[in-house]
Formats: C-alpha cells, structure tokens, sequence
C-alpha cells in the first residue's frame, strides 16, 4: 500500500507552510515520512507547487483539479497511486504513529474508505481511501461540492470510532493536528 501526504493548504491560521514547521530537530513532512516508511511501500506527496519539496526525494503530483482543497489532493493522489488503497495524510499531523494506522489499513478489505471518528468529528486526513473512490470524488469535484464526505454515500465506508477503542495516547496524538501558531508554540514549549 502507498501513502500520500497533502500539503496543499494555505496556512493562513499559522502563518507559514506547516509541513516545514520543525519539531525535535525534523521538519513535521520529514517526521512524518520517517514513520510511514515503516509502514508503507511507497510514499509520495500532493502539492501545488513542487520545488519545494524536491529535497525530499519523492514523487510529487500537482492537483488535477487546482484550488479544490483537500478534496482534489485526494482525487490526484488516488489516480497516481498504484495501490488499491492508499493512506492520505495531512501535514499538519507530526504526532502520527504506526498503531491506529495499522489499526485502520487492517480494515481496509472490505471497505473503500476507512476513516477515524474522534470527540471533534470525522478525520478525513487521516484515513485509507481505495480507487474505487475515484469517479465519486470526480463528481463531486466537478460539482464544486468540496467536503470530503460529499461523495460517502456512493462508497462503501467504515467509520472507526476512537471512542470505543481502548485508546493508547499514541492512538489519540497520531490525529492531534496542529492549525495555529498558539497551537504550535503548546507543543514545542512541552517538547
């Protein structure tokens, strides 16, 4: 299976490109390529612009559908993938950990899109998705209808309710995002 990580978005909240915010001495696209390389065959990222991720030597996909948010990275990251499944991961997550994404591609099987569901709702970037997501998500994308859940209920999905899991607190920090400069500042203050 692959791994994509998105790094398409604005940042406007934090003020700069998050996925080259540092922590321990890596920046959190480094940390979290250290851990997925564990895990996955091959890894690769969805970004608008490509130059500044070159140094990492992975492949990199342009949006086929530019200005379409998380959505369209999803879209463009299934038809490059050469897995059925592939995991898609935002890059504000540095705290991922191998536990809850094995938990999730252990149910990969039977469904097109496994997705954790914590206290604050649904993660959407943070989850397997198959290929046969493919021609929903087009829909939608050409529709303009940009949630990521718009296309669901044309795919088969299982929800993985955290709450309901005996939860390590790895579990629970590989979801834990970081969007604001304060939110930043509470983690690299207790690091």
């Amino acid at each position: 299976m692959n791994a994509a990580i998105l790094v398409g978005g604005k940042s406007s909240r934090m003020g700069s490109n998050k996925a080259f915010l540092e922590l321990k001495g890596k920046t959190f696209i480094e940390l979290q390529i250290e851990l997925l390389r564990e895990i996955f065959d091959d890894i690769f990222i969805s970004a608008n612009t490509s130059s500044e991720y070159e140094y990492l030597n992975l492949s990199i996909f342009k949006d086929v559908y530019p200005g379409k948010g998380p959505l369209g990275g999803i879209y463009t990251s299934l038809i490059n993938s050469s897995s059925l499944h592939t995991f898609m991961l935002a890059c504000d997550m540095p705290f991922i950990g191998p536990e809850l994404i094995n938990h999730l591609k252990d149910l990969t099987k039977e469904y097109d899109v496994v997705i954790p569901k914590s206290e604050k709702g649904l993660e959407p970037l943070h989850a397997f998705y198959s290929k046969k997501c493919i021609d929903p998500i087009k829909r939608s994308l050409e529709e303009d209808n940009l949630r990521i859940t718009s296309f669901f209920p044309h795919v088969n999905v299982k929800i993985v309710e955290l709450d309901n899991l005996n939860l390590s607190d790895s579990f629970k920090n590989s979801i834990k995002n970081l969007n604001t400069r304060d939110d930043y500042e509470d983690v690299t203050k207790s690091s």
